[in-house]
């Protein structure tokens, strides 16, 4: 397989998972509950797959765009300096984002700004050896396990993980909301996920089974699964391992498929942040009465089949203006 044919079944990965979100976004009422995310501590339903392999997906380009660069010539400072530049407009990003959705300025961590921090993360120790960098991934999400299952609370004592109560929601409402840093902790494992996803990543560009990586993601999670249940609100690595098991067995089938059924995957593939920004950004402003009376449509006419036809139909239209800009070469790259 080439490097190219490699290259497509990440875009083709990345596809996936934005048809997933929009997918799982846009479920009609009564939708089954196994669609959407899990309660606290069962992240387990379809919709908790689409942030962590957001992340994999992030990080497993890791690889592909360090090779580029140094196919390129790309001076080392230029390249760390390019690493910055990424993480600070995709944090500005989301803030902007995020004050949509809040119709006013805020300062808050949504997921963009966590993927931006989870990149930085990533990206930056990548130059270590893959040994010693799987070691520190596995090592910071021990670290963050251990620190909720070990690290008393006030009023409440260690070991407690419940839903109103535990280390990691007392530290966001006492020192972390009003700096409106509520979720900060959550990018020591989103962040050593996605150091973790860049040896998938490597193993991929360099035509090698990616077998290894799904099962270190599989027997990862279930080491810790008697200590914590799996958990999306927290990131709990019983939640975020084996997701990686996931997109490894994923990955691996993807890179085995013909071109041809991989390309109908690659306009979203492509452009995979715009797709989550503009779908999102629209449905908040000019198009926010439209799709609900769409919806409301679909549903008149059609009942609960009709819904379906209605988010197959929104999916369909949004893959039409990614195949569009995609054959304009127009992407959305920080």
């Amino acid at each position: 397989m080439t490097l190219s044919a490699r290259s497509l079944a990440l875009d083709a990965f990345r596809g996936l998972t934005v048809a997933l979100m929009l997918f799982v976004n846009n479920l009609p009422p009564g939708a089954p509950p196994y669609l959407e995310h899990g309660p606290f501590g069962g992240s387990v339903y379809l919709a908790d797959l689409v942030f962590p392999w957001y992340l994999l997906a992030m990080g497993a380009a890791i690889p592909f765009s360090r090779a580029s660069a140094l196919r390129r010539g790309v001076a080392e400072w230029l390249y760390e300096l390019r690493i910055l530049r990424r993480v600070v407009l995709l944090f500005l990003l989301g803030l902007g984002l995020t004050s949509l959705q809040m119709g006013r300025w805020v300062f808050a961590l949504d997921v963009l700004q966590l993927l931006a921090l989870a990149y930085w993360l990533g990206a930056w120790l990548y130059d270590l050896p893959l040994l010693r960098r799987t070691l520190l991934a596995l090592f910071l999400m021990v670290a963050y396990g251990a620190a909720i299952l070990l690290v008393p609370v006030p009023g409440v004592g260690p070991g407690i993980f419940a839903e109103d109560r535990n280390l990691l929601l007392h530290l966001n409402r006492t020192y972390l909301m009003p700096l409106g840093l509520r979720g900060l902790p959550s990018a020591i494992p989103t962040g050593a996920f996605v150091l973790l996803a860049t040896g998938l990543g490597e193993a991929l560009m360099k035509g090698r089974s990616l077998w290894p990586w799904g099962v270190l993601g599989l027997v990862g999670g279930l080491v810790f699964l008697p200590f914590l249940p799996p958990d999306k609100t927290y990131w709990t690595p019983t939640y975020l391992l084996p997701t990686l098991f996931l997109g490894a067995l994923t990955l691996e089938v993807l890179k085995r498929l013909p071109r041809g059924i991989l390309r109908p995957l690659r306009p979203f593939g492509a452009n995979p942040l715009l797709a989550y920004v503009l779908p999102l950004a629209l449905k908040l402003t000019w198009l926010r009465g439209f799709w609900s009376l769409l919806l409301g449509t679909f549903l008149a006419h059609g009942g609960p089949a009709g819904g379906y036809l209605f988010t197959l139909s929104y999916i369909l239209f949004w893959w039409l203006v990614f195949w569009v800009l995609d054959r304009l070469g127009l992407y959305l790259r920080l």
